[in-house]
């Protein structure tokens, strides 16, 4: 049977039912919803630390949850965020992966344009755009560094001189580079490894900051790699996730930086036992941990509602069709409480429902999860 014939203009979940479809604006149910904007207010007026740990099993929905903070709520409170999904363990991956998302040339017209503004000597040179002089060529801007430099402390994005005229230097060179690192954000003779003291990340998100017009950058991070992996750390890979835990824990009590991160429950047990006192700062004693409850039954019923009319070609009496009312009853508890059971077990029973019955009957849907999910493997 075709799409047509279920009322559908195409499959509304997504065959893997990993992360958040596009399109649309994501659905939460509003317990969840409720409970997170009240946590995001909290965090908005305190001070100290900016971070919430979203925790919860494979499946859950918390990388649906980072996705919705990082897609719609986030940025209705004027917070630019960026999304890593399994990061390795060191700071420099998070720093060069912030600087992928950003784009070398996005970021180095950010400093153009904020030191172009404050600049006393030269003015008329910065008067014009900078895609007109990365086109000059390199000798011009190399030229300009001095006022590069001194443009830039006068911002406020950082009063260190050498951190201006690494920045000043990225913006001379970006004519030559199509790709950045975040050593070219470090100067000459300074050798980054993970300092306890963050200032020139510091003054990337002041640049990010000032360039965009916002009020924090947020990082959303789903899962450090290894970590998430629950493997066993080496010593060096226990050494290089706490420093980068403790550094972007630190970021956030002086700049205006935010912390998301999404983990299971042996990574958050694990990092607790690392560092207990850390993991206590992170998250005031636990008050921002968010520990992702498993759907209500009313609650899976509506997550199918919303992704259903997303896909409608037109009305229908009964919101649920092609599922039959009550499908709460006929799944597993186990696939109900489960965000990416249900999409899945929704999404299989929509792609072979070539010659099944309408609405669905509950042989076929039973027939559908008990081969996506043996009794033998999982109970129901």
């Amino acid at each position: 049977m075709s799409r047509a014939g279920l009322g559908l203009k195409f499959n509304p979940f997504e065959p893997a039912a990993s992360g958040a479809p596009l399109g649309n604006k994501l659905w939460l149910p509003d317990s969840w919803k409720i409970r997170l904007q009240n946590r995001l207010n909290r965090l908005s007026e305190a001070q100290g630390v900016k971070a919430i740990a979203l925790v919860g099993e494979y499946g859950s929905g918390k990388t649906y949850i980072l996705q919705w903070l990082y897609r719609q709520e986030l940025p209705k409170r004027r917070i630019e965020p960026f999304y890593f999904n399994n990061p390795g363990v060191q700071f420099s991956e998070l720093a060069n992966g912030l600087l992928r998302q950003i784009g070398r040339k996005d970021f180095a017209k950010y400093l153009w344009e904020l030191a172009g503004s404050h600049v006393t000597s030269q003015p008329s040179l910065f008067a014009k755009g900078y895609e007109e002089y990365i086109s000059e060529g390199p000798r011009t801007l190399s030229e300009m560094l001095g006022s590069l430099q001194h443009g830039i402390v006068k911002t406020g994005i950082t009063s260190d001189s050498s951190i201006a005229y690494a920045l000043a230097q990225f913006i001379a060179e970006t004519p030559q580079k199509n790709s950045q690192d975040y050593r070219d954000f470090v100067a000459q003779s300074v050798m980054v490894a993970e300092p306890e003291a963050a200032p020139y990340f510091d003054a990337i998100l002041k640049t990010i900051q000032l360039g965009a017009g916002i009020n924090a950058v947020a990082f959303a991070i789903d899962e450090f790699q290894e970590i998430s992996l629950q493997k066993q750390l080496t010593r060096r890979e226990t050494h290089d996730y706490l420093a980068t835990l403790k550094r972007l824990t630190n970021l956030t009590t002086r700049s205006n930086f935010w912390l998301i991160l999404g983990m299971t429950p042996q990574a958050l047990l694990t990092t607790r036992q690392l560092e207990p006192e850390l993991w206590a700062r992170l998250t005031a004693d636990g008050e921002y941990e968010f520990e992702v409850p498993p759907l209500t039954p009313t609650e899976a019923v509506e997550l199918v509602k919303h992704r259903l009319a997303r896909a409608r070609t037109g009305q229908v009496s009964n919101s649920l069709f092609p599922f039959p009312g009550a499908f709460e009853n006929i799944l597993s508890p186990a696939t109900i409480a489960n965000p990416r059971r249900l999409v899945k077990i929704c999404s299989s029973a929509i792609s072979n429902a070539e010659d099944a019955p309408l609405p669905f009957s509950p042989e076929y849907l039973q027939s559908i999860e008990s081969k996506a999910y043996p009794v033998s493997v999982v109970g129901r």
